[in-house]
């Protein structure tokens, strides 16, 4: 997965020219073989295959998700099939209404190779669309529940007109809270927006979820209860070395990367698949100064040792 939208762009149209071509290599003779079938039935058969396989990719999506993702990729098969109709017009002088109808629904092989190909040509663009709302709505909870804890802080100039200054400390605090909290989220989506990693979670210590930038198919409650469990068996282990400061834990699996990093009393949670390569570990460290840069000046020194102990 990319999270480039040109690139993303540039690699539907190359695999969307593929699946138009390879049909006509396979199957010259006669453009293979036709279907007899309605173009109702078989309009039905790539519905219901396209809301099949899409509840089989993004499990934990919406059926409102489902069914649009539906519609979109039949949008999306109707204008390969003009295309190669029209691809067809050209290269063997057929008439336009006949050549159409071959590149939509009438020659069979590449009806099938089209509809089969579309839902997974289309999942990449479709992850982006759905991974920003349901990270920005994680992190957002969590954002308001940690702004309740925040302490008040007092200005002390030696001159001061007291209306004044009171309105220029407002505006000034509002303005911060924004850019800060915008802070937060940039951290997080750097790290998502890397190749191979399918989600960020910050994580208190009793393993609530402050924030996240995910992508559809990952659960941050589970990881960010990994991410404890974790930590308390290891420093429970580390006790009998006498160490008792757990900095990071990195953890391979056949399957994913998973990298747990501390800041202060927060726990950076870092999911990524197995095969991603090692720079990943850069964009890590340097997320991790962000969002320490970020707490630190978001939240009193004193608080955060006072969550630690």
């Amino acid at each position: 997965m990319t999270s480039d939208p040109q690139r993303e762009i540039r690699g539907v149209l190359l695999i969307s020219l593929f699946i138009m071509v390879v049909p006509l290599i396979f199957f010259p003779k006669d453009f293979g073989l036709k279907a007899n079938l309605s173009s109702f039935l078989l309009s039905a058969f790539e519905l219901g295959w396209y809301v099949v396989i899409f509840f089989i990719l993004f499990s934990r999506a919406s059926a409102l998700w489902v069914v649009f993702f539906a519609v979109l990729t039949f949008i999306y098969r109707l204008s390969v099939g003009v295309c190669s109709g029209l691809f067809l017009a050209a290269m063997f002088s057929l008439d336009l209404s006949s050549s159409l109808k071959l590149g939509i629904h009438r020659y069979l092989p590449a009806f099938f190779l089209q509809a089969m190909m579309s839902p997974f040509v289309l999942r990449s663009s479709f992850e982006m669309l759905m991974k920003k709302p349901t990270g920005r709505k994680k992190e957002s909870e969590g954002l308001k529940k940690m702004s309740s804890e925040k302490p008040s802080i007092l200005l002390e100039t030696e001159r001061s007109n007291p209306g004044w200054d009171q309105r220029k400390v407002t505006s000034s605090t509002e303005e911060k809270k924004r850019t800060k909290k915008g802070d937060l989220e940039n951290a997080l989506h750097y790290l998502l927006e890397y190749s191979g990693v399918k989600g960020v979670i910050l994580v208190d210590n009793e393993g609530l979820v402050v924030g996240g930038d995910t992508l559809s198919d990952f659960d941050p409650e589970l990881f960010a209860s990994l991410a404890i469990c974790l930590k308390e068996a290891n420093h429970s282990l580390l006790e009998k070395i006498n160490e008792s400061q757990l900095e990071r834990i990195g953890i391979h699996t056949p399957h994913l990367w998973i990298s747990l990093n501390q800041i202060q009393s927060f726990t950076l949670v870092t999911v990524a698949d197995r095969h991603t390569d090692e720079l990943l570990s850069v964009r890590i460290s340097q997320a991790v100064g962000m969002i320490r840069k970020h707490l630190e000046e978001r939240y009193n020194q004193k608080i955060l040792k006072g969550v630690e102990e």
